[in-house]
């Protein structure tokens, strides 16, 4: 059984073909805004972590090469061991295959960068005060002051120095870009920026706007702006920075990555972990098929992870830890596969609430409250999606198992439906919750007489009982 996803396989010929997440559209977009621009640009690719744009950009690379772009990828995360990233963004253009001519610009374009040192001058004094400590005050004065003329001089020539090798570099840089390109810009992706810690990835942007500011490139930031927001107050140690409108002078173009489309990839993943071999399974020559259960999980999925907006790797994490405790039920002719997952989100992305749940600590009201509070409105209102109606029966199930106990079955002490001139009325106070429809819910749940407790879920969703591998028909 497969416990994580492999790494993509991204095909030459084509890009998008194994992509689950319908986006070779947005690759076309960005296609066209790279060509619509004559001069070189920064064009920033926005999206949250772990909603995968690191796949988007390497399958987007791929898809550029077959129209003959020259593209690099530089993952700035892995590379921000080197002490200025110049040196790696360097070293990413020497993989370039040029002919001699192109070669002879890149080589002089290096050794110009080895030149040049961006960097704040040094306090001029702070040397000279150190040497001179416990002297005369007077020599102080008078040799200081000749000592720091003398400073100020070589630093006024160092930067002119500087000056004129940032426009040698890039003059030679053009001149190679214009040599290996054929009239097209060079794509440079620069990954995981936000990743990095804040020293390198402000570096990382100073050296693109200031030594790579030419026509003929392109780079790429695939970023997660907030992130990279809280880098540039990191680096200057206040909240107080716009980081926003600092980015702004880096960032030309940005563009958000639209969300993933949730349906589809909850559904590639219920394929590749085979959660079918969980539903439909053979015991002692006897096939079993636990109806309704491939619906339930995914009715439930997709309706928690529209309106809570996860990310990609925690969908992904949450799928690996319901398909390994599916292994833990021995008997799954009633798997209850909506609270087996309703549990597991709650278990991996609110821990406080699970395990409050699991030790029985709340009340009834406060179940409730707690409910209401940690989903959204739009999952409680059925008028514009039928869909959410299927929550108020995973709700009145959670609701159910929680007063179950092993011995007595159901606890009279919680009470949910009490009886009001001949109607069932709730127990406890709802304000979001749609009453008729959660007292619909709980009549059903309660003329079921096979609901189990609800530490017989918890305690598979921990892992705390042994794997049950059936063997698949």
């Amino acid at each position: 059984m497969k416990c994580k996803l492999d790494k993509l396989e991204i095909p030459a010929d084509q890009p998008f073909k194994n992509c689950k997440l319908d986006r070779e559209k947005y690759a076309e977009i960005l296609k066209t805004i790279i060509t619509t621009y004559e001069k070189g640009f920064v064009l920033a690719i926005n999206g949250r972590w772990g909603t995968g744009k690191t796949t988007f950009v390497e399958m987007w690379k791929a898809y550029l090469e077959l129209d003959n772009f020259h593209t690099l990828y530089f993952n700035a995360w892995e590379n921000d061991f080197i002490s200025d990233p110049l040196v790696g963004l360097l070293g990413e253009l020497k993989k370039i295959n040029p002919q001699e001519k192109a070669k002879a610009a890149l080589t002089s374009a290096i050794n110009t960068a080895g030149k040049i040192v961006l960097k704040a001058a040094p306090a001029m004094f702070k040397g000279v005060v150190k040497k001179y400590a416990g002297e005369d005050i007077v020599n102080i004065f008078y040799d200081g002051i000749e000592e720091g003329a003398s400073m100020l001089k070589k630093e006024i020539e160092n930067y002119e120095s500087q000056k004129y090798s940032l426009k040698q570099f890039r003059e030679e840089l053009e001149k190679y870009v214009d040599e290996i390109c054929d009239k097209k810009p060079l794509i440079f992706i620069i990954d995981e920026l936000d990743r990095c810690n804040p020293h390198y990835a402000v570096k990382t942007l100073e050296r693109i706007k200031h030594l790579f500011n030419i026509p003929n490139i392109v780079f790429i930031l695939s970023i997660d702006k907030e992130q990279l927001s809280n880098s540039i107050r990191g680096y200057y140690g206040s909240n107080l920075i716009a980081a926003d409108e600092y980015l702004k002078r880096f960032i030309d173009i940005e563009y958000i990555l639209p969300d993933p489309d949730v349906d589809s990839f909850c559904k590639y993943l219920f394929d590749y972990y085979d959660f079918k071999s969980a539903f439909f399974y053979t015991q002692n020559q006897i096939t079993y098929h636990a109806s309704n259960a491939t619906d339930d999980l995914l009715m439930t999925a997709t309706a928690i992870f529209r309106y809570k907006k996860l990310t990609l790797r925690q969908v992904e994490k949450i799928f690996t830890n319901i398909r390994l405790s599916l292994n833990m039920f021995s008997n799954r002719h009633n798997l209850y596969t909506n609270l087996v997952f309703l549990l597991t989100y709650l278990r991996i992305c609110e821990p406080d609430c699970y395990e409050k749940l699991s030790h029985k600590e709340y009340k009834t009201q406060e179940l409730i409250k707690q409910i209401e509070t940690l989903f959204p409105q739009q999952m409680f209102d059925t008028k514009f999606n039928n869909r959410n109606r299927y929550f108020y029966f995973t709700i009145a199930l959670l609701l159910d198992c929680y007063r179950t106990t092993n011995l007595l079955g159901r606890n009279e002490d919680e009470r949910f439906l009490v009886k009001l001139e001949g109607k069932n009325r709730l127990f406890f106070t709802v304000n979001i919750i749609n009453e008729s429809l959660l007292i619909e819910a709980l009549e059903w749940h309660e003329s079921k007489q096979d609901i189990v407790p609800l530490e017989t879920i918890t305690t598979k969703i921990n892992l705390l009982e042994n794997l049950t591998i059936s063997d698949i028909e």
